[in-house]
């Protein structure tokens, strides 16, 4: 449910701002809504996103170190990650260069540089050049001793040598004053002072809790600055004026924060236009709903609480796509393992524990219902027939399955249109769940039994006068029944939204498909190499399994969610709500 919330507004001394603020952040019960254009604490915010950046880099080394109890400072860490990022990025810059010169002194091997200036000192014109394979061709060097280093079929590489000044007509290729042995030492030793910085690092990452509670006591000091720049004076900076929410009252508001302030204070209940930050609260079997709803949109203060609906809703949905019992039994051995191993209390683990455990019990279900374990196709004398309500292997009993799921987008729908109606008595959304009914009625009649439905027309007649009549509050009938007729058409989005649910069928059917198809490629395989046709056709069944529950797992979630966010919120909720954030110290909390 959407906790109620009161405005608080208080008004007291400036002297005691900043000792009251503090106050007030230490209990971490309102919600201060700022300014659009609110002051920023510079300074802070700096020094924060530095932190978090350095806590970001040495956390994904510290998975792989064991992290020190005793924190160190974090200001001394924080420095020594940059400046040995600026030698890191240094050494980088320096190996990339002598990674250059090397390709451009490969060409012509090893040799010391220093003989061929001791040539040149004796007179001897030594030099090298790279010329392509067709100018090479039709060069004249007969009367200059050269050797051809290097050829490819773009370029040749040589080295001319001459008593006389060279001139051959091709641009002369100017080479580091290093041989490649220098060149590989150099890099080898870079490489060695970039692996003792990998060291330091590691050091570094021992110590990633400081920069964890550094991070937390800078962004409590962030929101405190943010808060204590924004809040309003009067009377000459005499007074300070502060309006928050807080799901308590006023009464246990005060007598948290405590005696000590000269304050004023009132509150009131929220009026319309105002934006009201919504805090969700639930029951522990609806809560995972919470982190589904908030996936695609907080609802607004003035809507409803989705959670629960969404929840099950989106349980069932991914049950009927994925539909198959042994998946279901696998998945749940997987959420049981991971139960065990996982020893986490965090909230969040919790709720995404839970709703593994609701998703897997879906799945079985759905896949007893219609008899599929791992695609395996029973015996007509097996038990577990019995429990077969949706049989896929006849034609009547795939269109029975179809059947299922356009009915179960008529209630998920009708499910929605009446909860508008009871909230803000919308006639047209009862309209709506008329022509619901009324239309599957019809059709059934007409198309399935042959025969008229005449109360089936005239409840469908009735539902859509709802809609044209009470679509438009307009006063002038002409425009009123001219908005009513626009508001039907809506009819073609209802259809098509019913029509949307037949994706729960499709799916099914094709995880289904592939559970046999991978069991007929594993039995062929088993069949056709004698003796050890049962290794690839293990292979085929676990691979070929693995590979179907995570493309279940992937079509259970989008589309499941897709049928409350999409076909389901167009027709009861608005969303776009304000989520309450505390104004808290989580420095303490953690």
């Amino acid at each position: 449910m959407i906790v109620k919330m009161k405005k608080i507004t208080f008004v007291g001394i400036i002297d005691e701002k900043e000792q009251f603020l503090q106050r007030l952040q230490d209990q971490g019960a309102t919600h201060i809504t700022l300014p659009m254009d609110s002051l920023e604490p510079a300074e802070v915010a700096r020094e924060l996103q530095k932190v978090t950046e350095i806590r970001k880099f040495l956390n994904r080394l510290a998975a792989k170190e064991r992290v020190t109890e005793v924190s160190a400072d974090y200001a001394s860490i924080c420095s020594r990650r940059e400046e040995l990022g600026q030698r890191e990025s240094r050494l980088q810059s320096e190996i990339s260069a002598l990674k250059k010169e090397r390709s451009v002194l490969a060409p012509w091997g090893e040799f010391d540089p220093r003989d061929v200036a001791l040539l040149h000192s004796k007179g001897l014109d030594v030099r090298f050049y790279r010329v392509p394979r067709r100018s090479f061709g039709v060069m004249v060097l007969d009367d200059i001793l050269y050797h051809v280093t290097r050829q490819t079929e773009g370029e040749v590489a040589f080295v001319a040598m001459a008593s006389v000044p060279l001139e051959i007509g091709q641009a002369e290729e100017k080479l580091p004053a290093k041989s490649l042995a220098q060149i590989d030492r150099e890099i080898e030793a870079k490489n060695g002072e970039l692996q003792e910085i990998k060291g330091e690092y590691a050091a570094l990452a021992a110590e990633v809790q400081a920069l964890i509670d550094a991070e937390n006591r800078l962004k409590d000091d962030y929101e405190y600055q943010r808060v204590l720049l924004n809040t309003s004076s009067v009377l000459n900076e005499r007074l300070f004026v502060l309006s928050c929410w807080s799901p308590i009252s006023e009464e246990e508001l005060m007598e948290r924060i405590g005696p000590g302030f000269t304050l004023g204070h009132y509150s009131e209940d929220p009026e319309p236009g105002d934006r009201v930050p919504v805090l969700l609260s639930n029951l522990p079997a609806f809560d995972s709903g919470e982190d589904l709803v908030k996936i695609y949109s907080q609802p607004n203060y003035n809507d409803f609480d989705p959670s629960a609906l969404v929840l099950y809703g989106f349980a069932v949905f991914y049950g009927m796509i994925i539909g198959d019992a042994g998946y279901g039994f696998s998945l749940l051995a997987l959420t049981i393992f991971l139960h065990r191993k996982i020893k986490s209390m965090a909230p969040l683990w919790i709720r995404f524990r839970r709703l593994s455990y609701m998703l897997s019990v879906s799945v079985i279900f759905f896949g007893i219902i219609s008899a599929s374990y791992f695609g395996i196709l029973l015996e007509p004398d097996n038990p577990l027939n019995r429990l077969m309500l949706l049989n896929f292997s006849t034609k009547e009993g795939l269109n029975h399955a179809m059947l299922v799921s356009i009915l179960m987008g008529m209630v998920h729908l009708s499910i929605a249109l009446g909860i508008k109606f009871l909230r803000t008595k919308d006639l047209p959304s009862l309209g709506w769940i008329i022509v619901i009914w009324s239309g599957y009625a019809l059709l059934n009649s007409r198309m399935l039994k042959g025969v008229e439905n005449p109360v089936a027309s005239w409840v469908l007649i009735g539902g859509l006068s709802l809609v044209v009549l009470f679509t438009s509050t307009a006063k002038n009938p002409v425009i009123r029944i001219l908005l009513g007729l626009n508001g039907a058409l809506g009819v073609v989005q209802l259809f098509a939204d019913v029509l949307s649910y037949l994706r729960l069928f499709a799916l099914g059917l094709a995880t289904m498909y592939m559970c046999q198809t991978f069991n007929m490629l594993a039995g062929m395989s088993y069949e056709a190499l004698p003796y050890i046709g049962f290794l690839p056709a293990g292979l085929i069944l676990l691979s070929g399994h693995a590979i179907n529950i995570v493309l279940g797992i992937m079509g259970g979630v989008v589309h499941g969610l897709r049928l409350n966010f999409l076909e389901w919120y167009r027709w009861c909720f608005e969303g776009d709500g304000v989520p309450f954030k505390p104004f808290r110290r989580i420095a303490k909390a953690a």
